[in-house]
């Protein structure tokens, strides 16, 4: 069998006293992966020590180049969207991700108050979520966007930084349907209202998946039938007054309105938002004068949001198998027990080597010939025994 190997540039010293020695690397030359006719770019990675694994999540984000790169190319969308008012208000929402609509909500009986609407619209189940988890904790900040994961553990992209790649993938799936359009039909849809849509349709994930001690994340309840992040992702963008088309092709993004019951889903999704942002939906121009569906005839750019938003399909199945792959790694490699395979230490070094290569490529390299030692050949040498 071929061998593959990594090749290794020049180790750069980080300050003393630091956690993270930081080094350049390239990505495995996989010839077999090429003669399949798949591609691999040079990504820099930056290696540290298993004795040293940051426990911080946030330092795990940071730390990683293919975050970094990914997170400047969502701000570099954000700040070409044509509309001036539009561009700023997008691309401050992602620099700032903090919930605005949390201003309505700084007591108890606040909460108390909005549980109760939710309740009375059926809105939220009150067996399977309470008032005190129907909002997250909140202290007058989160996290930076760049530093949240794409989803909770068992779901896509739930490493540090997994936000900005599920969200870059996004965006570089919608950016090609409005030019495919463009290309094959010979018309252009909203290209701002589509964009911004995709942009923003998880910006309350930085308020959801607050990191916690033991490297997981925060655990997410629901709302209207979907995660809490989607209906406050779209109840922020109701509170700071974007478009009302903006807010429909954002709320299309877990859902078309492709028959009754899709239109009805998206229509609870606006009207739970709304409930949350203290709007009426339908003098915002969310829902129709019924408030009973969606503005007719329905706009393009929601499909396109939904059809943007589908990265999920791959990235779920690949976080949940680079994750099993992941504690076989740990156990066999690093000598990590089963117990502890099962806890803190190892989702610090599930964080580390996963926001380092993402579970994409490692679940890529794994469906090559001698996968398993493919994985544990990135893995190594990322994270240094």
């Amino acid at each position: 069998m071929e061998q593959h190997n990594f090749s290794r540039r020049t180790f750069l010293k980080m300050a003393a006293g630091t956690a993270i020695g930081a080094a350049l690397f390239s990505m495995p030359d996989l010839s077999a992966a090429k003669s399949t006719g798949s591609s691999l770019s040079q990504q820099e990675l930056t290696p540290v020590s298993f004795s040293q694994l940051p426990k911080d999540a946030e330092v795990c984000a940071k730390a990683s180049k293919l975050v970094t790169r990914n997170y400047s190319y969502i701000l570099e969308q954000a700040r070409q969207l044509k509309d001036g008012w539009l561009r700023d208000t997008v691309t401050t929402m992602i620099q700032h991700p903090t919930p605005m609509f949390m201003q309505q909500y700084t007591s108890a009986s606040s909460i108390s108050m909005l549980y109760s609407k939710l309740a009375a619209a059926g809105l939220i189940d009150t067996g399977k979520i309470d008032v005190q988890h129907l909002l997250p904790p909140f202290s007058g900040k989160v996290q930076p966007f760049m530093t949240a994961p794409g989803s909770g553990y068992g779901s896509h992209h739930p490493y540090p930084g997994g936000l900005s790649t599920h969200v870059s993938a996004n965006v570089h799936i919608t950016e090609s349907i409005i030019r495919t359009y463009e290309e094959v039909f010979c018309y252009s849809v909203k290209s701002d209202i589509a964009l911004a849509g995709q942009l923003l349709h998880d910006i309350m994930k930085p308020f959801v998946f607050q990191w916690q001690a033991d490297g997981s994340s925060l655990k997410e309840y629901t709302i209207a039938g979907q995660g809490a992040h989607h209906v406050l992702s779209i109840a922020e963008s109701m509170y700071r007054s974007l478009p009302a088309e903006e807010v429909v092709a954002q709320a299309c993004a877990h859902g078309a309105p492709n028959d009754a019951k899709g239109e009805a889903d998206v229509v609870s999704w606006i009207k739970a938002a709304a409930i949350i942002a203290q709007k009426d939906p339908i003098a915002y121009g969310a829902l129709n004068k019924m408030g009973d569906g969606l503005p007719a005839p329905h706009r393009q750019e929601g499909y396109i949001v939904h059809l943007g938003d589908h990265d999920w399909v791959l990235s779920s199945p690949s976080a949940q198998k680079t994750s099993a792959l992941l504690k076989k790694i740990a156990v066999q490699k690093y000598g990590m027990s089963d117990s502890d395979s099962n806890g803190a230490a190892f989702n610090y070094f599930k964080n580390y080597a996963e926001a380092q290569l993402s579970c994409m490529y490692l679940n890529m390299l794994h469906s090559e010939p001698n996968g398993e030692a493919l994985v544990a050949q990135a893995v190594g040498n990322v994270i240094l025994k």
